[in-house]
């Protein structure tokens, strides 16, 4: 019985979507929160086949996906390529509860701040939001400059750069960007208030563990 009703389902989905100009994923979001995973999943495979470049798949394929990174990369991709999508303004939004969920507050005050710029219109722009670490002291020193020793599309590569270098007894600290429509993790060492001992950090980096930093002014953080 179960079988049935989900090739039915995914049958009457796929119809839907052969005859329609618009990729509509209204119905799927439904089957979603009642509860019918499998047919959405079923129907999506052939789906996708259909329409690869859809936006709007996109979003129904990050939602289904149980690894958190591989779901916001999508999201970062609908955002980028696809700003003007029907649910760009709510892959910001899952972009910034990602963040937010992981303690990076910073990233995560800018991707909010992105959406209330990009998307002024969304319901997602009027929420507030309290970022416990942004409340900083007067005696709290910020960093002018730092040593940036890598780029990595693998959140686990950047953890274990990140991790070589605080065994070392560095200060280390991994940051997100975007570039040419891909997410990249950096892996950023040091925090120096002039420019010399900085020049002095990335000498001593390249020359004790063979990498060619470069360095990273308060500017760009």
């Amino acid at each position: 019985m179960k079988k049935t009703f989900l090739k039915i389902a995914s049958f009457l989905l796929l119809i839907n979507f052969t005859f329609s100009q618009d990729v509509d994923i209204s119905r799927y979001l439904y089957f979603l929160r009642i509860g019918n995973v499998d047919s959405v999943k079923v129907a999506l495979d052939s789906l996708k086949k259909l329409y690869p470049n859809s936006p709007n798949l996109k979003f129904l394929d990050a939602i289904l996906k149980e690894n958190a990174e591989e779901a916001v990369k999508i999201y970062y991709d609908i955002v980028l390529n696809h700003p003007e999508g029907e649910y760009s303004d709510e892959a910001l939004f899952k972009i910034f509860q990602f963040h937010y969920a992981k303690g990076d507050y910073e990233q995560a005050k800018r991707e909010l701040e992105r959406l209330k710029k990009t998307y002024p219109s969304s319901p997602y722009a009027g929420i507030n939001v309290k970022f416990p670490s942004l409340e900083r002291t007067t005696t709290e020193v910020k960093c002018a400059f730092s040593i940036q020793v890598g780029a990595f599309t693998d959140k686990r590569n950047a953890e274990k750069e990140k991790s070589f270098f605080e065994e070392k007894g560095y200060n280390v600290e991994l940051h997100t960007k975007i570039k040419d429509g891909k997410l990249f993790y950096l892996v950023w060492v040091g925090c120096l208030q002039d420019r010399k001992d900085a020049e002095r950090l990335k000498k001593e980096i390249r020359e004790k563990f063979e990498r060619d930093g470069f360095i990273i002014s308060s500017e760009t953080r």
